[in-house]
């Protein structure tokens, strides 16, 4: 189900918490990916987050590491 980018879910988004979120994440600020897309930044995938999100559960998603695969469908 694709999540809708609105103010009131990035505020719930807890990628900035992701051991994979990066440097380079930060500085773009980048994240909130469930709903945006993938990263523009290279990263090594560390370990993922993504179904410990309030998103995740509230959204019904069933991937993870979107930062890589894009906004949910």
């Amino acid at each position: 189900m694709p999540v809708p980018d609105t103010q009131e879910n990035m505020m719930k988004c807890i990628c900035m918490t992701c051991p994979t979120h990066n440097q380079c994440m930060k500085e773009k600020m980048e994240g909130f990916f469930c709903a945006k897309g993938k990263a523009t930044c290279e990263f090594e995938k560390v370990s993922c987050v993504c179904a410990t999100c309030p998103i995740y559960s509230e959204f019904s998603l069933g991937d993870s590491f979107y930062c890589e695969m894009g906004a949910a469908q």
